[in-house]
Parts: C-alpha cells; sequence; structure tokens
C-alpha cells in the first residue's frame, strides 16, 4: 500500500507539474537573463532541512536553511536564508518533482534566486540553471565552481543570449564548461562571481 502511495503521489505531481512551473524554470535561459532577472544571488553553504506539509495533505515541502556566506546581489542583511522547494519525505510519504534536486545538507554553492518570497515549485531560478556547487578539486588543490550535475565552470559569457522558447538540458547559455583558449582551469568561487558582479553593472 505504501508503494502505491507513493506512485499515486509521483503521477500527480507530474501531471500537476506543467501547472505549478513557470516560464522560467522550463524554458532555457542565459547567464545575463538569470543574472538580471533574479531576486537574490549569494554564495552559501545548507545547514539545515526540514520539511512540512499541511495535515492530511500529500503534497509536501523541504524548508532549506542556507547559511549566507557572501552576498553577491539583492536585498538581505540576515545570516541565514530559508527556501521552500517542493517534495521531500516524511514517515511513509515520498514526494519527488521530476528533475528537480532539492539542495542538500552540507553542501555549498552559488544560489540564484528567483523570488524569496512566492511559494514555488523550485525558487531557484531555471532550476538546475542557477544552482552551482562549489567544490574542492583534489587535484588542483583548490575550490572550483561546477553545475549542479558536476561539469567545471570554465567562463560566464554574456552575449550568449537564449533567441529562442525551448526546453533546457543543461547548463544556462553562457556557463562555459569545457576549456577554451586562455583558459584551462575551473573557475575559482571568487573568479565567479566577480564575473557575475560584473554582468550587473
Amino acid at each position: 500500500m505504501n508503494g502505491w502511495r507513493r506512485i499515486f503521489v509521483s503521477s500527480l505531481l507530474l501531471v500537476l507539474f506543467p501547472l505549478l512551473a513557470t516560464a522560467s524554470t522550463l524554458m532555457q535561459t542565459d547567464m545575463a537573463e538569470m543574472t538580471a532577472d533574479a531576486e537574490l544571488i549569494f554564495e552559501g553553504r545548507v545547514v539545515g532541512a526540514r520539511v512540512v506539509g499541511a495535515p492530511g495533505s500529500r503534497m509536501l515541502r523541504t524548508l532549506v536553511t542556507f547559511e549566507v556566506l557572501d552576498l553577491i546581489k539583492g536585498e538581505y542583511d540576515q545570516p541565514q536564508l530559508e527556501l521552500s522547494f517542493v517534495g521531500g519525505s516524511r514517515g511513509d510519504l515520498t514526494v519527488q518533482v521530476s528533475h528537480m534536486q532539492i539542495p542538500r545538507l552540507g553542501e555549498e554553492g552559488i544560489y540564484f534566486v528567483e523570488d524569496i518570497q512566492k511559494r514555488l515549485v523550485n525558487p531557484i531560478y531555471g532550476w538546475h540553471q542557477g544552482h552551482f556547487l562549489v567544490e574542492w578539486d583534489r587535484q588542483l588543490q583548490q575550490r572550483k565552481v561546477t553545475t549542479l550535475h558536476g561539469e567545471p565552470v570554465f567562463a560566464l559569457d554574456r552575449k550568449r543570449l537564449a533567441t529562442q522558447a525551448k526546453m533546457s538540458k543543461g547548463p544556462a547559455l553562457g556557463v562555459v564548461v569545457e576549456p577554451v583558449r586562455g583558459v584551462d582551469l575551473p573557475m575559482k568561487p571568487a573568479d565567479f562571481k566577480t564575473a557575475v558582479r560584473e554582468m550587473l553593472q
């Protein structure tokens, strides 16, 4: 019975998904658009998470608490920020949204937040497109920025713009995930943040 319950909830979300998602979360975006439109951009670390849901409801949300390490864009003066994501596990009920990854406890990253007030399916702009990880590179002995799927970021190109509406299947346009001429090392967090701040000028 529990297995059927999980299947039912997952199927229900798949049916409702197009109604819940906004255009910015479904379609491919680019760095210029994402940087301009995000309400908040920050480097942070996930320090807590809790799953909540109304009594009797099959809709669960995970409230993720971030320690704000560096504010790149926006107005926010608190040391911590809580963002709400659809999905999570509580008791024998698990709710998952296809193609969405909720930030995990202990991860450090750079996050482009679409809106800190609205209860969106995923508050991160473009979902995986605005969700970058900061990881330690053992070989290089330094921190590096990667996409959510683990691709190292080598550069940010503000000139690569999304010219037609299509579904996103990878990083935002302008996120360079292959070595380019003169750039053969992944970006350090400081370099990534500098590039983003330059886009805001």
